[in-house]
């Protein structure tokens, strides 16, 4: 039987903090967060965790802060669940657009990831009458990208993150293509530093999107990180999405819990 140390040990900072949190009454001040997380053993791991613990409450939409500004208290929020259906796509682009990152964001929280789109994005596009901003977990990924390229990386359309002893790091990347823009997603791509073991995919409608993706993927400056490259057309997406819902119902119906959400 696993003992409670060994159950800690494989938290989240995400969870060690809103644990902290929840201590403190559901508020606190960062150095209240850090007095509570001394010691525990995913600290013995991360000699900066006070800095881990700073960016993990700018980062997570669970985590608010507290007027004033730069108060440095913050306050733990409830996660917004919502029940996702059976999808398909319309064959009108703007609105397949939000379809298809709905349809991401949803996978990545099936599969255990933390999720993250554009700002602008979660406010403007929608996906089965909510804003997409209601399906990320991940507000601010300023933390993870610093540097020159962070711009471009902010516009990724959807980005699946996993968590190591200092945070954060991306793991898929998606950018949801139309014909004349397959370039512009795999240049956005390619600005994720290469220290990341980050797999990118481009999504798009059709076998024309596809045959510029090729084309693309084997010039310079892409055809180096061919590797790293994939596409899918929406139908695919559109059917490991609907196959990956019914599995996660029957799944919870039959009260299994999947390992990672257990540790």
């Amino acid at each position: 039987m696993p003992t409670n140390k060994m159950n800690k040990q494989k938290l989240t900072w995400k969870d060690v903090v809103r644990d902290a949190l929840l201590e403190l009454g559901g508020q606190g001040h960062l150095s209240e967060i850090n007095k509570i997380v001394e010691g525990h053993p995913k600290t013995k791991t991360n000699s900066t965790w006070q800095d881990t613990i700073r960016r993990v409450v700018r980062q997570y939409k669970i985590f608010k802060p507290v007027p004033p500004e730069r108060s440095g208290v913050y306050k733990v929020v409830e996660e917004i669940s919502i029940k996702t259906e059976a999808q398909s796509f319309t064959e009108k682009p703007e609105i397949d657009h939000g379809i298809a990152q709905g349809m991401l964001v949803t996978l990545g929280k099936i599969y255990g990831y933390e999720t993250y789109a554009p700002p602008h994005d979660q406010t403007i596009r929608n996906f089965q009458g909510k804003p997409l901003e209601n399906f990320v977990s991940i507000s601010d990924c300023t933390d993870i990208f610093r540097g020159p390229n962070l711009a471009k990386i902010r516009e990724i359309d959807t980005l699946w993150f996993d968590e190591d002893d200092y945070g954060l790091f991306p793991v898929y990347a998606f950018e949801v293509e139309e014909t004349t823009r397959v370039k512009s997603g795999l240049d956005r791509l390619l600005k994720i530093p290469r220290r990341f073991p980050t797999r990118f995919f481009i999504i798009g409608p059709s076998e024309k999107e596809k045959n510029l993706f090729d084309q693309y993927v084997n010039q310079t400056p892409f055809k180096t990180f061919r590797d790293k490259f994939l596409f899918k057309l929406y139908r695919e997406l559109e059917e490991l999405y609907n196959s990956a819902l019914v599995h996660n119902n029957q799944r919870e119906q039959f009260s299994i819990i999947e390992r990672w959400r257990q540790l």
